[in-house]
């Protein structure tokens, strides 16, 4: 694909929409073109240049319901290095995608990406754009687990219990291995196959990869980022205790083969308390 020049993309503008040929009956012949414009309010969550809704189309083989980001204004420095670099992925849209390819390249259960686009000028204009398919009859996990606790028997939700914090270990070390952190590794952003017709260990999806990074130098800082969210999430939720952490931590730490565990596990405590600590000054969880 050709960018131009970087005159040429401050002059006219340059353009990059990507469709997985298995929706493109289902999506408009002009996606491109209206994607930005598209009337989305259907659970819209909309703010600061960007927004987030639920679009339902409709093809030969029936309704493809997904989630439509889109960011419409970008600060001036992430409009800059797409104009200079547009093939780097510096927009949102552009990045998620490319995080989404990445996580699933190293075997991580995600989203299904239905498109995905950038538009680079003219002048400072710099959009981008992500499609995802809707994970339907999937929670997330701070919602799911208080569900399945008051509708199955207490022998199945414990053995359901261990099944998921072995998956969840699985999922967090094999991004954690390959120095790649979510950066957002809340409970809220694992989605459950609610009919838990799926074997055990293929049943979470990982789902808002926008921040996913790669650090190799900075890895242990991120890594205790991660795992400190992921405690602070749990904090209130019904039918998660100390056994379920510990269960996780055991099978996390033994994935990645970690030295001085308990020392590490001290410090992703105290890293989660301080999560905890800044919450309840702000006033409460958001």
């Amino acid at each position: 694909m050709s960018f131009g020049t970087l005159w040429s993309r401050i002059r006219q503008g340059t353009s990059w929409t990507w469709i997985a040929e298995q929706h493109q009956p289902a999506l408009p012949v002009d996606l491109a073109a209206t994607v930005m414009d598209l009337d989305a309010t259907d659970r819209l969550h909309a703010k600061q240049g960007r927004s987030t809704a639920r679009v339902v189309f409709h093809g030969p083989d029936g309704p493809l319901p997904v989630y439509l980001k889109r960011h419409y204004r970008l600060a001036w420095r992430e409009r800059l290095a797409a104009l200079v670099d547009p093939t780097g992925k510096h927009t949102p849209g552009g990045a998620e995608f490319a995080h989404l390819a990445r996580a699933r390249e190293l075997g991580v259960r995600v989203p299904e990406v239905v498109a995905a686009g950038e538009r680079i000028g003219p002048g400072g204009l710099v959009q981008s754009f992500l499609m995802v398919a809707e994970l339907t009859g999937c929670e997330p996990l701070h919602e799911a687990i208080p569900t399945l606790q008051a509708t199955l028997e207490p022998t199945q939700f414990a053995k359901l219990k261990r099944e998921l914090a072995i998956e969840m270990a699985s999922i967090t070390a094999t991004l954690h291995a390959s120095k790649m952190f979510h950066k957002d590794l809340y409970l809220c952003h694992y989605y459950l196959d609610m009919s838990l017709t799926e074997p055990a260990g293929s049943r979470l999806r990982l789902i808002d990869l926008h921040r996913l990074g790669e650090h190799r130098w900075t890895a242990f800082r991120w890594r205790l980022k991660d795992l400190g969210q992921l405690v602070y999430s749990t904090v209130g939720v019904t039918g998660v205790n100390r056994r379920d952490l510990l269960r996780f931590w055991r099978h996390y730490r033994e994935t990645m083969g970690l030295t001085f565990p308990r020392w590490q596990m001290w410090l992703v405590g105290q890293k989660a308390a301080r999560y905890v600590d800044h919450n309840e000054r702000r006033g409460g969880r958001s």
